[in-house]
């Protein structure tokens, strides 16, 4: 997550390109990300970048 300070400012998609060439060259075929659905500005720049969205349900269970 980049800090809203740092916001429209490409950190954001740097951050995630230079992830998916890391992915890419490691041999990876896919890249899943999650991403709270309150995030509106995560999601388009994902999307920009040619994520597509997914129908998933994610779910967590605090042991502690």
């Amino acid at each position: 997550m980049v800090d809203e300070a740092a916001g429209r400012q490409g950190v954001g998609s740097a951050l995630t390109l230079e992830a998916l060439r890391l992915a890419r060259d490691a041999g990876a075929r896919t890249v899943d990300l999650s991403s709270r659905p309150s995030r509106i500005a995560a999601g388009k720049l994902y999307e920009k970048l040619g994520f597509q969205a997914r129908e998933t349900r994610m779910y967590r269970y605090a042991l502690d």
